[in-house]
Order: structure tokens, then C-alpha cells, then sequence
């Protein structure tokens, strides 16, 4: 039956959907590094087969967020998937870490990366694993969006395997304490930050450049995600509490991100606070991932059209941050990285919204952005006015459109896919 449906609202040609489905499978397996294995002067010295953000070693350590968007089409083993779930949990702390004074990582918090010796960092910026991470430019905290990325990959590998051993074996008390190590607000449930001078907590690693407070879209977005993936993984041990409690939580943060983001603009905003300007991409992850109502998806999908039809959000499939201008307040310099750069991360989550009120423009944007794959070197990131662009076979340039589109059921699973 999905197979079927995903023929029908198929938005690409036979030969492109094949050729997109092998490339997110080479540039899977480019990011492969086994026990003992090398890549230059990196050497993974962990027990575990770990995938890197990109096969250049642009990014040389086990990034957990990009790790996890690897997940969801079969590109990544089962076996290899618990590794990744047992080498996070061995780097969690049952107590507040104060790594310096005005540096602090929570008990529970999953770091942003892991090195190849195992020993995590928990701060963008380095790979430190030691006192000199965190702290300004990278805030007091964390970023807050891993711990929902390892609840998603405990879901994804039940999912894969149908087996809740994993996730019974973490122990719930445990995944309850993961799923609230982010701040959030009591009245909605909606992940929050505070001020950006003295807290700067990165809402998530896609945006680790920027500087944001108040409630926050991006993370809220994951933690409504998180919340319905406990539900199912509770139900299915046979906890029917928790399951329900869960339920309820992912139903209180859809209200609520609908009603809070939502700006007359037509864009969900990325925070209240600091940065609260239209995120394109948090507009589309929304729709896509079903964080909003009905009508809010409708109005967000009209405006994510209007954006791509006036030329400015969207060029050779790819996506930038705003829809024009530059970030309140920033790092990166404008018309760079995350602030003015073009990433096909986000284009799967892009066509799949559009496609609910427009399929034409979804199925042009499809085919700009399987021409960008044929005709680069699939960057992390670039700039058409510049020239300037970094990382190339970058995985979520790839992988993660090729999910989130199979997920979105407007292409096809191959027939030959396993478990």
C-alpha cells in the first residue's frame, strides 16, 4: 500500500528517483568508519562503526545530530544503529557538569559530538573534550537539540528491527530524563532559552552561529517528535501510562508551536526573543513533520511557495536560512554558512510542504535539486553570488532530502530494500 501511494504522488522521473536513491547510498557508505579504521590522520579507536557528517572528514568525529539524520530508509544497519545508542549513553552524566564558572552541561545532556576515542564534546566550535569547550561564542549550555535526536534514533532502530529490547535496556527513567534535560515552558512545553549574553544556548546545531532566546521553533519541533516517538516506544513495551502521557505532550506542543510561532508574515518564527524572524527552515521541518494544524500547514505551505516563486529562498533545489537579509545576531559573516548560504539539507522538508498546496512548484524544485546533485560536488553550503561554498559530499546534502521525501511518501521505497 505505501509503495503504491508513493507511485501516485511520485515527483520525480523513474530515472532521477534511482539515481537519488544511489547516491544517498554511496555518500552513506562514504561516511563509514569501522573499528580501527582510518581516513587520513583519523583513526576510529571506538568499538563501534560510526558515520561521519561527511567523507572528506570535513568534520572529523561522530556528529550525533547528523549521525541521526541518517536514519529512516534503511541506509544504516540495525547493528550498527545500537552501537551508535550504547556509545551516546556511555557519555551521559547523572549529575550537572560545571565545566568552567558560566560553562555547565546538564546531567543527561547528550553532546554534540564524539571523538574517535570516545570521549565526548558537548559544545559546537572544537573538538575539546576538557575545560577549554563551551562558554562564548557557544553558550553556558549545550545545544538543545541532541537529546531528542537519541531518543530518535532508540525509535528508528525499533522501527528497523521491531525489537523494544534496546529501549527497555536503557532503562525509562533514564529516556524520561533525556527527553526533559532541554529548559522548556511550563504552561506549553515548548523549548526556551534565556538571555542571549548570558545563557546564548544554541537551539540546534544547523544554527549553532546564531544567537536566539525566549521559546524556541527549531528544537520544539523535535521535542513534539520525540514526544510521539516515546508514545509509540512505551506502547509497544506495554507501558500504556506512559504511552498516553507522551501522546498528550506531543498533542500540548502542536498547539502550542502553531499558536506561538505563527506570524501574520505567514513564516513560523525561530524564536520569540532574540531572532525572531521568519526560519525557513523551521517552516518547512514543521509541515513536514506534522507539528502544526491543518490550516497552519496550509498557510506556512502558501508562503513557502510564494518564497520559492520569487527566487530569492531557493536556488538549485537548496535553502537558506532567511528569506532575506541576515540573522539579528550572528557569527557567521552574511551570505555564509548559516547566514545567507544555500544547504540542501532542508530540501526534502521544503518540496514536501510546498507539495500539500502546490505539487507543480514541489515537482520544479525537485528537479532543480536533483540537477544541483548531478552538476556539483554536493556541498554543505553555498553561495551563487559569491561563488564560495564548503564540504563537498556532504551527507544531509543528500541523505536527509532522500528520507524525508521517502517519509513524505513522494517517492518510492525501493522494492529491494531490507531490513
Amino acid at each position: 500500500m505505501m509503495i503504491l501511494l508513493a507511485l501516485s504522488l511520485a515527483i520525480l522521473p523513474a530515472a532521477d528517483e534511482a539515481y537519488l536513491h544511489e547516491q544517498a547510498k554511496q555518500v552513506v557508505a562514504e561516511a563509514r568508519l569501522a573499528p580501527g579504521q582510518s581516513s587520513g590522520k583519523w583513526r576510529n579507536e571506538t568499538p563501534y562503526t560510526l558515520r561521519v557528517p561527511g567523507g572528506n572528514m570535513g568534520y572529523p568525529a561522530f556528529w550525533v545530530r547528523d549521525a541521526v539524520m541518517m536514519l529512516g530508509a534503511h541506509l544504516v544497519p540495525a547493528g550498527e544503529i545500537e552501537g551508535w545508542i550504547r556509545l551516546m549513553a556511555s557519555t551521559l552524566r547523572d549529575r550537572d557538569w560545571e565545566v568552567r564558572p558560566g560553562v555547565v552541561v546538564p546531567a543527561y545532556a547528550v553532546p554534540d559530538h564524539i571523538n574517535f576515542d570516545g570521549k565526548p564534546t558537548f559544545y559546537p566550535g572544537n573538538l575539546e573534550t576538557g575545560a577549554r569547550q563551551g562558554g562564548p561564542p557557544f553558550g553556558k549550555y549545550p545545544p538543545l537539540d541532541d537529546h531528542f535526536y537519541f531518543l530518535t534514533a532508540i525509535y528508528e532502530h525499533w522501527k528497523l528491527t521491531h525489537n523494544i529490547g534496546v529501549f527497555r535496556s536503557l532503562g525509562f527513567v533514564l529516556l524520561k530524563r533525556i527527553y526533559a534535560v532541554a529548559a522548556s515552558d511550563p504552561a506549553t512545553g515548548l523549548v526556551e532559552a534565556g538571555d542571549v549574553d548570558t545563557e546564548n544556548a544554541k537551539d540546534w546545531g544547523f544554527c549553532d552561529t546564531v544567537f536566539k532566546s525566549g521559546k524556541l521553533l527549531f528544537p520544539s519541533i523535535l521535542k513534539y517528535r520525540a514526544a510521539g516517538q516515546l508514545s509509540e516506544l512505551f506502547a509497544a513495551a506495554g507501558e500504556g501510562g506512559e504511552a498516553r502521557h507522551y501522546r498528550r505532550e506531543a498533542a500540548r506542543l502542536r498547539r502550542a508551536i502553531g499558536r506561538t510561532f505563527l506570524n501574520p508574515d505567514g513564516w513560523l518564527h525561530s524564536a520569540t526573543g532574540v531572532g525572531n524572524q521568519p526560519d525557513v527552515w523551521g517552516s518547512a521541518f514543521a509541515v513536514w513533520a506534522g507539528a502544526v494544524d491543518d490550516d497552519t500547514a496550509r498557510q506556512v505551505a502558501r508562503t513557502l511557495v510564494r518564497a520559492y516563486r520569487d527566487g530569492q529562498v531557493v536556488r538549485q533545489g537548496c535553502v537558506r536560512h532567511l528569506p532575506k537579509g541576515e540573522w539579528e545576531k550572528c557569527i557567521a559573516k552574511p551570505d555564509t554558512y548559516q547566514n545567507g548560504g544555500y544547504w540542501g539539507t532542508p530540501s526534502g522538508w521544503y518540496i514536501a510542504a510546498m507539495h500539500r498546496v502546490d505539487p507543480k512548484a514541489a515537482r520544479e524544485m525537485a528537479a532543480g535539486y536533483i540537477q544541483f546533485l548531478r552538476q556539483s560536488e554536493q556541498w554543505e553550503w553555498f553561495h551563487p553570488g559569491t561563488g564560495r561554498h564548503a564540504n563537498p559530499r556532504y551527507v544531509a546534502t543528500v541523505a536527509l532530502p532522500y528520507i524525508s521525501l521517502l517519509q513524505a511518501g513522494l517517492i518510492a521505497r525501493p522494492v529491494t530494500a531490507s531490513r
